[in-house]
């Protein structure tokens, strides 16, 4: 498990391109990677898994939507990469927490 806020950003796709391209150095060892951060005053969660993740019953796209749900927004995706946001930047590494929170079952 990745979670990290990397501050501010241009763009939801600059954290995008950054999640897949950590999943991609991680290898085939079950990983979720999930990143935030801040574009335009607005924050961003992109979360990312791999192939043995999925397996494991990991879903990018539920995870995501759980990590918006604390920023006060929404989100959603496919189960191998997806993105959400909110309104409550404040709130940013406590919903990077309630990714590691849902995949440890808490």
């Amino acid at each position: 498990m990745v979670s990290v806020s990397v501050g501010d950003v241009d763009s939801a796709d600059d954290v995008r391109g950054l999640a897949l391209s950590v999943r991609e150095r991680i290898g085939s060892d079950a990983a979720v990677v999930a990143l935030g951060g801040v574009a335009s005053g607005r924050p961003i969660v992109v979360v990312a898994t791999n192939d043995a993740a999925r397996a494991s019953g990991a879903k990018a796209g539920a995870l995501a939507k759980r990590a918006a749900g604390v920023l006060g927004g929404g989100g959603g995706g496919r189960d191998d990469v997806a993105q959400g946001g909110g309104t409550d930047v404040a709130a940013l590494n406590a919903a990077l927490e309630a990714v590691t929170q849902e995949l440890r079952g808490a």
